[in-house]
């Protein structure tokens, strides 16, 4: 069964991913972006495409595994729902499910490879400790892990961007005041449409849950927690439990520059980290080092606030219909996600 799940960013910050056919390596990742009539009617279009071109590459030249992730691109809306106002963005994934905790963590054992990914797999414990023994994977991830062909034509993602947020295309010269780094947005959305998203709230779970701790042990809640791959004695980032922000998005606030953040502030230059890397690694890709797609800048002054990513959106009756797709016997639906 395949389904769908809607991620809206809220805020001054919206994250949102994929974008254009990028050129990358022979063994890494492409990201192809089809771009829907109200992107190429903008007058910035060429802007947003050289700027969805830069976040592609940065994650074609640190993923490895040899798949294409299709992507469909807009502004104003995602995948068939409307962006609020004040909506920077937001991203629509295909799932697959729903799989059993041994069916996951069967793949993710026969996928390890990293003296990360094996640290990871062995601090699984023998059975789940998610309610319902009910997973799914999102359909880059499942290529990724050679579940579905790396190949497959079919959209793995929708992104959106709020139309109404001051976006900053050009890192050349750093991001100016009260505008949002483009890249780093779009670099954040990817990585949701990836894998990196919690099925917290929504009856099911992913492989990123699976490395969710508190107080020392596997956590599945949404109170504080943080990301740790060796049975909760690391803690490598933590996760986002405040506000309207997304409960599988780091922690973040105005000195940070994580394109994982929860929330993204003007003026701000963001970059790929080592967690992020470490994230993508454990839940099924191949990865070669954290250089980011940028350098982070010393942070301008600003007066305006960052704002969650993820909001919530109205759906067009259209989106709400179950289609069956075949492959995995499997369903596909969209979700609201609100953050």
């Amino acid at each position: 069964m395949r389904r769908s799940r809607l991620r809206l960013t809220v805020g001054l910050l919206t994250l949102a991913l994929l974008g254009f056919a990028a050129a990358g390596p022979a063994l890494a990742l492409q990201i192809n972006a089809v771009y829907d009539s109200s992107v190429s009617s903008r007058s910035d279009y060429q802007q947003i495409k050289s700027a969805f071109g830069q976040a592609a590459d940065a994650w074609s030249n640190v993923l490895t595994d040899n798949v294409t992730v299709n992507i469909r691109v807009s502004f104003g809306g995602v995948g068939g729902y409307v962006l609020g106002p004040t909506t920077l963005g937001g991203s629509l994934d295909a799932l697959y499910g729903y799989f059993s905790y041994s069916q996951m963590k069967s793949w993710l054992s026969s996928d390890a490879s990293s003296s990360d990914d094996k640290t990871a797999v062995k601090s699984l414990p023998a059975g789940s400790t998610v309610a319902g023994n009910t997973f799914v994977l999102a359909s880059a991830q499942a290529k990724a892990l050679g579940l579905i062909s790396g190949k497959n034509s079919a959209y793995d993602g929708y992104i959106g961007f709020g139309s109404a947020t001051k976006y900053d295309y050009d890192r050349s010269n750093g991001i100016s005041a009260g505008y949002f780094d483009f890249v780093g947005l779009a670099e954040h959305e990817m990585a949701h449409v990836l894998g990196l998203f919690s099925g917290q709230g929504d009856g099911y779970a992913t492989a990123f849950d699976l490395f969710r701790c508190s107080g020392g042990a596997s956590s599945f809640t949404g109170g504080p927690s943080s990301f740790s791959i060796d049975g909760c004695k690391t803690n490598l980032a933590t996760f986002n439990s405040t506000g309207s922000g997304d409960r599988d998005d780091w922690a973040s606030g105005p000195t940070s520059t994580d394109i994982r953040g929860a929330y993204l502030y003007p003026g701000v230059q963001y970059a790929i980290s080592a967690a992020d890397m470490t994230a993508l690694d454990v839940i099924g890709w191949g990865t070669k080092s954290a250089t980011g797609g940028g350098l982070t800048i010393s942070l301008p002054s600003f007066s305006n606030i960052g704002r969650a990513v993820d909001a919530a959106a109205v759906p067009e009756a259209s989106t709400l219909a179950l289609l069956s797709v075949g492959l995995l016997g499997l369903w596909l639906a969209r979700r609201l996600r609100s953050a």
